[in-house]
C-alpha cells in the first residue's frame, strides 16, 4: 500500500464515519402545514403544493397554480457525557440551531395532467464540538446538506386512482473535521511502554513529544460535495371525497463524494509511522501531511423509503390522517472507499438496521379562515449497533401542534410547532464510553398561493 493510498485510508475512515451518522439523521420537515401534524398522512393529504415532496400522485387534486414556499427552524438540544482514557469527555448543545427551508410549486396542465417541482432538504446534520473537547477524534465538526430538487409529473387515471413520478437531482455538501483532544496521552502511554521495554531513547523522547500536542491540533479533515440523481414516485386512491389513501416511494441514492483531505502532523512524523507500523503501534493517521491536501472519493449509498397514508374526514369539520414511514437502512450494510486509481482503501461493516415511523393527525377547520392542527409521532433511529457523537440520534417522540390562516380565497399561511423528545442512550464509541440526552422544538412558516 503506498503512502498515498495509505493517507486516503486514514482519511476516509473518519468521513466514512460520520458520513454514515450523516445518512442515519433523516429530515422529516418538508414542509409546515405536515410539521403541524408530525408529518401524518403525508401520502394521502394534498393541502398545498408540497406533496411534491411527498407523493407526486396528489398533485392531480390542485384545479390552479400553487406556490408555497417557507422553512422550520430546527432548536435542538443535545447534551453528551462521557468519559475517554479515564478524563471526563462531556459538552452540551452540541447541535446548532439551523433553519430547513423548502419551496415547492404545482400547476395543472390538464383536467387528468399536472406537473410539480420542489427544492427540500431530505437529508441534513450539522455537529460541533470545541477543537479542544477531549475525545476531539470522535466529535468534532461534522456537516452534511443534501438539497433536493424535484420535477414530477401525475396522471388522474381514473375510478378514484392517480399516478405520480419524479425525478430528483441532490446536490451535497460535506464537511468533518476531527481534533487530537486528550489522545496524545495515550499515545504517549502506549509508545512509552514500547520503548521502555526495547531500551529505545528516541522512541521514549518521541513518546514525550506526543504527549505534549495540543489539543487542538487537527487530526483530520474532508471536505466535498457531489451531484447525484434518483426518483420517485407514488399512486393515491380515493373511496369517496372523504376518504384517500397513498402510497409513496423514493429510491436510494449513491452519493459519490470526492474529498480534499489533510491534518496537522508535520510530515517529519511519516518516518516514525513506518518504524511503528512494525512494531504494530499505530497514529491515528497513516502519513502526515503537514497541513497539505490530497485528494479521494468515497459513495455514500442512502437508502429507499416507503409511506403508506390514509386521510379520512370524519364530519364536516374534522378530519384524521395517519402514516406508516419505513426506511430500508439495512441496505447500507457496509462502506468502502477507493482511491483514484480504483483500489479498495477502506471496508467496514455498518449493519444498520431498517427504521419506521409512525404518526397520527387530526386537522379541524374551526371555519371558513382557520385550520387546526394536532398530531404525535414516534421515530426509530437506525444506528442502533453503530451510534457515535458526531450525531447523537436516537428514538424519539413528537407532538406537533399548527394551523393554516386564510387571508384570501388564494393567500394563506401555515405556522406550526413541535417538540421532540428523544430516549436517553448510553454506548461505546471505540476507547470512550458516552451518555446522550437530546430534544428539540421545531417553529415552522409557510406562505401559500394560488394563482
Amino acid at each position: 500500500m503506498t503512502k498515498f493510498t495509505q493517507t486516503l485510508l486514514a482519511s476516509l475512515v473518519t468521513f466514512t464515519a460520520a458520513g454514515a451518522q450523516a445518512a442515519a439523521f433523516q429530515l422529516a420537515e418538508v414542509s409546515t402545514s405536515g410539521l403541524g401534524t408530525a408529518y401524518a398522512g403525508n401520502a394521502a393529504v394534498a393541502e398545498n403544493a408540497s406533496v411534491v415532496a411527498t407523493n407526486p400522485a396528489l398533485i392531480t387534486k390542485f384545479r390552479t397554480t400553487q406556490i408555497s414556499a417557507g422553512g422550520i427552524l430546527v432548536d435542538t438540544n443535545v447534551d453528551v457525557n462521557g468519559q475517554f482514557l479515564g478524563r471526563p469527555a462531556s459538552q452540551k448543545n452540541v447541535i446548532p440551531t439551523a433553519v430547513v427551508p423548502n419551496l415547492y410549486i404545482v400547476a395543472p396542465i390538464t383536467d387528468r395532467f399536472a406537473l410539480g417541482g420542489g427544492m427540500n432538504v431530505n437529508y441534513g446534520l450539522k455537529s460541533e464540538y470545541n477543537d479542544n473537547f477531549e475525545a476531539g477524534v470522535y466529535g468534532g465538526r461534522t456537516e452534511l446538506t443534501a438539497i433536493n430538487l424535484n420535477l414530477s409529473g401525475a396522471y388522474d387515471v381514473g375510478s378514484g386512482f392517480s399516478v405520480g413520478a419524479g425525478l430528483n437531482a441532490i446536490y451535497s455538501k460535506a464537511e468533518v473535521a476531527r481534533h487530537l483532544g486528550i489522545g496524545g496521552l495515550a499515545l504517549q502511554q502506549r509508545l512509552g511502554q514500547f520503548a521502555a521495554a526495547t531500551n529505545n531513547q528516541r522512541l521514549a523522547a518521541i513518546a514525550q513529544q506526543l504527549g505534549q500536542l495540543p489539543r487542538n491540533l487537527e487530526v483530520s479533515r474532508i471536505k466535498g460535495d457531489e451531484w447525484s440523481f434518483g426518483w420517485n414516485a407514488g399512486i393515491s386512491y380515493d373511496l369517496n371525497e372523504n376518504n384517500r389513501w397513498g402510497l409513496a416511494y423514493h429510491s436510494a441514492v449513491n452519493v459519490k463524494f470526492k474529498g480534499d483531505y489533510r491534518n496537522g502532523f508535520p510530515t517529519a512524523y511519516n518516518a516514525l509511522l513506518t518504524q511503528l507500523g512494525a512494531t504494530g503501534i499505530s497514529l491515528p493517521i497513516t502519513q502526515a501531511t503537514g497541513g497539505q491536501d490530497v485528494s479521494g472519493r468515497l459513495t455514500l449509498n442512502l437508502p429507499a423509503y416507503w409511506e403508506l397514508s390514509g386521510w379520512h374526514k370524519l364530519t364536516d369539520k374534522l378530519s384524521m390522517q395517519y402514516s406508516w414511514k419505513y426506511t430500508e437502512w439495512k441496505r447500507l450494510k457496509s462502506l468502502t472507499a477507493y482511491s483514484e486509481q480504483g483500489n479498495v482503501l477502506f471496508h467496514k461493516e455498518e449493519s444498520f438496521s431498517n427504521s419506521s415511523r409512525y404518526s397520527l393527525g387530526f386537522n379541524y377547520d374551526l371555519n371558513e379562515a382557520l385550520t387546526l392542527r394536532t398530531g404525535v409521532a414516534y421515530d426509530q433511529n437506525a444506528s442502533k449497533k453503530h451510534p457515535s457523537i458526531s450525531i447523537p440520534d436516537t428514538d424519539r417522540m413528537w407532538y406537533a401542534v399548527g394551523a393554516t390562516y386564510r387571508f384570501t380565497p388564494n393567500l394563506s399561511a401555515d405556522v406550526a410547532y413541535a417538540y421532540l423528545k428523544g430516549k436517553k442512550r448510553h454506548f461505546k464509541e471505540g476507547s470512550a464510553s458516552f451518555d446522550t440526552k437530546a430534544s428539540a422544538s421545531l417553529y415552522g412558516l409557510n406562505v401559500n398561493y394560488s394563482f
